[in-house]
């Protein structure tokens, strides 16, 4: 065997190594493009949407100036790479209420009441209301096109770097 078909074979050795890395690479790039949509408060997909702000309503937050969809962290912790093959890479969350975030709700809750005395001394009846509740959308993860040139680019950087460690 000569010493090119000995080169050739070890480069399609290392290109099979690297297929088989490049799910979890992708999979971890997709994930930054989620943590970075989340520290830039909003999409980056066509052109950059941003995030509604947080409705100012009745309840006083005292932690004014923090980034919206964060109050503790635990949906920004929580994407990881939840399966993989030599064909595709699939990232998610267990965060229940991820969905409502990304793709916005409108809810109908109906909230009983019942019957108390107010401090006044006036009595209130049990009843129940209908509450309209609206998350608007605020969308971290889809169909972008900047992630897929991110993927692309990830994906030929990966393989470059195989193509440069071959000693000629």
């Amino acid at each position: 065997m000569s010493d090119i078909s000995a080169e050739i074979l070890k480069l399609d050795a290392r290109f099979r190594q690297a297929t088989g890395r490049l799910p979890i690479v992708l999979g971890n790039e997709a994930i930054n493009f989620v943590l970075d949509n989340f520290q830039m408060q909003g999409f980056m997909g066509n052109t950059f949407e941003k995030w509604l702000p947080r409705k100012q309503g009745w309840k006083k937050d005292k932690r004014t100036g923090r980034n919206i969809l964060i109050d503790k962290g635990r949906l920004r912790r929580s994407w990881r790479i939840a399966g993989t093959s030599r064909d595709y890479v699939s990232i998610g969350t267990d965060v229940k209420y991820a969905r409502a975030h990304n793709e916005g709700v409108r809810l109908g809750v109906i909230q009983s009441v019942q019957s108390y005395t107010r401090r006044n001394n006036q009595n209130v009846k049990a009843h129940t209301r209908r509450i309209d509740m609206r998350i608007p959308q605020r969308k971290m993860i889809g169909d972008s096109p900047y992630l897929r040139a991110r993927l692309i680019r990830a994906a030929r950087l990966m393989y470059m770097k195989e193509i440069r460690y071959l000693k000629p």
